[in-house]
């Protein structure tokens, strides 16, 4: 019963909703219904997360409506479809947690801007006004602009009301036992229509949805619109994978359950991948929704199915009703969804942590308010990659031994005697050691090397990485120090770096010949050096 219960709210919210973004996205009504009941169906029954509920989600709308922009209808369907492939690779291939490891200010940065081009987008609904849909956020706002003296004062009316009910029902409801649970946004839904059919209200409508059942049919598989819609198919793919990890990891926090990521994301493909077979369009999992659906009494996947069945019997009885939705009812929901999408606090907190993430977060913010989101979300990996690159390299140091206390450890041993304190120096590398801290290395090696001594230690214990550059760097200094009549001792490497140092064979044939020399800790190094002096081994 608790499944029953639970897939019956989550269908009631997500009927509107459903609309709203297949508007939002430039295709009908239905197709948003569509998919909502279909990928409803076939991520709770593949999917890798027991409680996420998917649909036509906000985050996508502004990738679909610049796909249908570009490509028309049949270019969006055959992107979804690329992307539904696209998806389910990502799960082959194990990719599950690594698009979980996608910076936070790039998805920050990005969500955000969505939430913005979402909120533009409305302006027009909000206002009355019927105008085309634009690629461009400022052509949008031109137009509204100079659409204003036209503007439509019932649909603001409508627009205004609609989220004061929604942000104060909540409260005023809170205190009935049988009213608390009553999803506001149907309250407003039935509000907004009696209101339109009852007084022939003036205002632009949803219009007729079909109450059909969803009909097959082939997709254009035309190899050159394949290729020129490949981008829009990744972004796609991408954005909707992260947020279909995103959901699977507020629902394992709210239910203290456990995921499968990489099922997720083939669960996702192939909803994508049937979708634009039933003239759905590209799905991803819904936080909002999913929440709902845990908080009304969730247990077994079973709610996200019975959830698409109600819409599915909405749709079959109620779509003649539903043609009576204000466009400026809609407009309401998806400023408030749109105004949800950026995280204040979020940005807040990155500006005070990190300058360089804020660098990150606002140009992703940026590019993807102003150009397109598959360019933006390119800059936005491009520049945190840059800054990755940056941060390692300052990472990086050598440190001289003599610049700590001469009297503790591997100094004290130094000191000790005088021959290790003659003829031998101890540098500690801090970092990893790959291409991008060459110049440093470089740089910290004309400073801190003593070339008059004998025996030149290198203690490697902090150094997690070594990239093929570095073991060429390394090898470099090996050579120059024998040929000035010194030899290098390496201690304290990790295991990873020395399966890197095993794989090169010059290196290995260096340490065979016993041009450089290896060793677990840097003791054992020195106890081998005074030994070698009295002629041990």
């Amino acid at each position: 019963m608790s499944d029953l219960k639970a897939g019956f709210i989550t269908a009631v919210v997500a009927l509107p909703l459903a609309i709203a973004f297949a508007i939002a996205s430039g295709v009908e009504p239905v197709m948003g219904l569509y998919t909502a009941i279909i990928a409803g169906i076939l991520v709770s029954s593949f999917g890798g997360s027991r409680y996420s509920i998917s649909g036509p989600t906000g985050a996508m709308t502004v990738i679909i409506l610049s796909t249908v922009n570009a490509y028309g209808v049949e270019g969006l369907l055959l992107a979804g479809f690329l992307a539904g492939l696209f998806q389910i690779l990502f799960g082959i291939m194990n990719l599950g947690k690594v698009v979980k490891y996608i910076p936070l200010p790039v998805i920050s940065g990005f969500t955000s801007g969505i939430g913005v081009i979402i909120l533009i987008g409305q302006l027009s609904n909000s206002f009355g006004l019927v105008l085309p849909a634009r690629e461009h956020v400022w052509e949008t706002i031109y137009d509204v602009f100079t659409s204003i003296g036209m503007a439509n004062t019932t649909a603001l009316l409508i627009f205004g009301g609609t989220i004061v009910l929604m942000l104060l029902l909540p409260r005023l409801l809170s205190g009935y036992r049988y009213l608390n649970n009553v999803p506001a946004s149907i309250i407003t839904l039935i509000i907004s229509v009696i209101a339109t059919y009852y007084f022939h209200l003036d205002v632009p409508i949803v219009g007729d949805i079909p109450g059909n059942i969803p009909q097959f049919h082939m997709l254009n598989l035309n190899l050159e619109l394949m290729y020129t819609v490949l981008p829009a198919a990744f972004t796609i793919a991408l954005l909707g994978a992260i947020e279909s990890l995103l959901c699977a990891v507020v629902c394992d926090a709210m239910t203290n359950t456990k995921h499968n990521s990489n099922r997720e994301l083939i669960g996702q493909g192939i909803t994508n991948v049937l979708l634009p077979f039933f003239a759905g369009i590209p799905a991803t999992a819904a936080i909002a929704r999913s929440a709902v659906n845990i908080r009304e009494g969730a247990r077994t996947h079973m709610s996200g199915i019975i959830h698409s069945l109600v819409l599915f019997a909405i749709l079959l009885f109620f779509g003649p009703v539903a043609r009576y939705i204000p466009k400026a009812y809609l407009a309401g929901i998806l400023i408030l969804v749109s105004v949800n999408m950026i995280n204040i606090e979020e940005i807040r907190t990155t500006m005070r942590i990190s300058k360089m993430d804020t660098l990150v977060l606002l140009s992703t913010f940026a590019l993807t308010v102003l150009t397109d989101l598959v360019f933006a979300i390119q800059a936005g990996m491009f520049l945190s990659i840059i800054l990755l690159f940056i941060r390692l390299t300052n990472i990086i140091d050598i440190h001289s031994m003599e610049n700590y206390d001469p009297s503790e450890g591997i100094n004290a041993t130094i000191t000790s005697d005088p021959y290790l304190s003659e003829n031998v120096a101890v540098y500690t590398i801090n970092g990893p050691f790959f291409f991008g801290a060459m110049n440093v290395f470089e740089h910290k090696v004309d400073e801190q090397i003593k070339m008059s001594k004998k025996y030149i230690v290198i203690r490697m214990r902090y150094v997690p990485f070594i990239d093929t550059t570095g073991i060429e760097r390394l090898k470099s200094f090996i050579s120059i120090r024998k040929k000035m009549g010194q030899k290098v001792c390496l201690t304290s490497v990790q295991p990873a770096v020395m399966f890197a140092l095993d794989s090169d064979h010059d290196l290995t044939e260096m340490i065979k010949e016993k041009d450089v020399l290896v060793f677990s800790r840097t003791q054992e190094a020195l106890g081998y050096l005074k030994s070698a002096r009295k002629g041990g081994n």
